[in-house]
Order: structure tokens, then sequence, then C-alpha cells
């Protein structure tokens, strides 16, 4: 015998569409709800532009491959790629920029971010004394192709001593003959101490500023003596005369008598000094001869220094003659003038 039964076969496929559309809403909604809390909204700000993107990736270097992005040396990334992101995150990419920094006789190569002068330094580890100078404002951003310079200055307390020459002083000696000197004193070098304060600029001195100055050791004045005492000496003159004398020059001789002739109309015999002008009195320049030396003049003869006259200067000498006709004769002529030891 067969049995059908047919309310079974019927009631089983009802009962189960009814689950699952049941089911199926709520299997939708728990879908979309674990899919809106893994979802974010990120954007990204590289070279310039903006990025939007929606996406499950739940850190920033994940992000940085899901938009197809890649970073070169020198780039930098905020926040850093291991960061978690937020649902709504926002993140910047600083394209590394290609400059150089001429520091200490060298220069650097670096790549870094378009950051601050003082933030490059840091990175590359390079220390500023407190002297030195960048060639631009630590807070100035830097660019691609900046060539940085770095002067270092420093400063010093430099100390110099120098030589003082010793001077030298005269002293006149009567027991040393004329013409000769002796040493009194030895004459020793002094020292003199200068301090400086010396700026330098990558190595090279640039400016020196003096601020103390001293004798540390003062110089010994050099004296000598110079002899006085004449040296007398002798010579055979005219006719045979034996004459003692300390000096001999050559002089240009002229001669004149005292008459109004040569010596003009206010003459009145008498010389300079006051004694009677006649043979054997000669008038001279008293700073080459001073009055009152006795003299003897070759061609003339022996004569006293007593006159003086307004042409009679450095080495000439007018002798004296009686007459007019006398000193005509003499004329003009170059002779020896002997000063005669007393």
């Amino acid at each position: 015998m067969q049995i059908h039964n047919s309310n079974l076969q019927l009631k089983l496929p009802s009962r189960f569409y009814s689950y699952f559309l049941l089911i199926l809403p709520a299997v939708f909604l728990l879908f979309f709800f674990f899919y809106t809390m893994t979802v974010n909204h990120v954007e990204l700000s590289v070279d310039g532009g903006m990025i939007r993107l929606t996406t499950t990736a739940n850190t920033v270097d994940q992000v940085l491959k899901v938009a197809g992005l890649t970073l070169f040396p020198g780039d930098e990334v905020i926040p850093g790629l291991d960061e978690k992101i937020g649902r709504e995150e926002k993140i910047e990419i600083l394209r590394g920029v290609n400059l150089s920094i001429l520091v200490d006789g060298a220069e650097i190569a670096a790549r870094v971010p378009p950051v601050k002068v003082e933030e490059v330094l840091a990175r590359t580890g390079i220390e500023l004394g407190e002297n030195d100078r960048v060639s631009l404002p630590l807070t100035e951003t830097v660019w691609e192709g900046l060539r940085l310079k770095i002067t270092r200055v420093t400063t010093e307390e430099l100390t110099v001593q120098s030589k003082i020459n010793p001077g030298v002083s005269y002293i006149n000696d009567p027991n040393l003959d004329k013409g000769k000197q002796k040493m009194v004193q030895k004459g020793e070098p002094g020292v003199l101490e200068r301090k400086y304060t010396v700026v330098y600029e990558d190595g090279k001195e640039v400016k020196r500023t003096k601020i103390e100055e001293k004798v540390v050791k003062p110089a010994v004045k050099q004296i000598i003596a110079r002899g006085t005492r004449p040296v007398v000496k002798t010579a055979t003159v005219g006719r045979g005369i034996t004459i003692r004398y300390t000096e001999m020059k050559i002089m240009e001789a002229t001669a004149y008598d005292p008459g109004p002739e040569s010596c003009g109309i206010y003459a009145d015999g008498y010389t300079y000094t006051g004694k009677k002008a006649t043979y054997g009195i000669a008038a001279v320049d008293p700073k080459v001869i001073p009055l009152g030396t006795k003299l003897y003049v070759e061609g003339y003869g022996f004569a006293d220094a007593e006159d003086i006259g307004s042409a009679i200067k450095n080495n000439r000498i007018d002798l004296c003659f009686d007459t007019q006709r006398e000193a005509i004769l003499f004329g003009r002529k170059k002779v020896k003038v002997y000063i005669l030891a007393p």
C-alpha cells in the first residue's frame, strides 16, 4: 500500500524560507555593522594634492600601499608608518629635498623633508658653537638645491711678547781723547707684553683686538762716553816752524783791511770782540771756530779768531791785512787752517 503525505512535503520548504527571510536582514545588518566598524576614511596630502579614500587598512603603512604610494629616502610621513589610523584620518607625506651643507672644510650632501634649518642640523648631527654663523636663519624652511654654509667662529686670548730695543745716550768725557768713544753702560733689551682677543672664522684669523699692554722687563739704556779732550798733534809749517794743533780744516780764505774800502763807511778799525783790527786777526763763523781760538793759517801765519762777518759762514775765513793792496794780492784761495793747542 502506498501512502502519500502531501501536507508534510509542503510545510517544510515554507518554514525554511520563513526562517531564511527572517535571518537574512539580521545577517546583512551584522555584516554592515562589522564593515562600518572596520572601514576608515582617509585624506592623504602628498605632492601638493589631496587623495581621499575609504579603506579597511588600519595602519599608515597599509594605507600607503592601498593608495599605491612609494616612499623615497628623505621622505617623511606624519603620523609614522606604524601608527594606527582612526575612523577619520589625515596623513601628510613630506617629500624630501636634496641639499648640501658646507661645514668644517667639507660638503655634506643630505636629503631631508622641507623642515626648518635647525631641524636639518639636528638630523645631520651638526652641532653649532656659541658664535657659529649659518647662512640662513634657523627658522627658515629648506628647499631643493639649497647650499647651506656654516661658518665656525672661535675666539681666543693670545699673549705676544716683543723686544724693546734699548736706547742710546752719549755723555762727554774730558778724560777721553776727542774722536774716541767708550762704553759706560751696556744696553739690554726689554720685553713688552701685549694681550689680544683673536677671532677666527673657519680657522683663519679675521680680527685681532688689543686688550692689554704692559712692560714685563724695562730696557736698559746703553751709555757711551765721547772724548772731548783735544788730541795734540805736531806739524812743521812754513819756514820750518813746528806747531802743536788739535784739528786741521780746509777752508776758503779771503782777505780784508780795516779801512772803509773793505769794511764799509762805518768801519772803526775794531773787531767784534773789541780788539784792534790788524794783521793776525781772522773773521770766522763762531759755529765752526769759537771766537778767541788761536790759529795758524797756511800762507798767512798765526792768527786770532776775533771777528765775524755777515758773509763769513761755515768753512770760510777772512784774514785781516794792514793795507788794501796786501788784501788784494792775497785774493781768495783754499788753505789749511790749524786750530792750535792751548
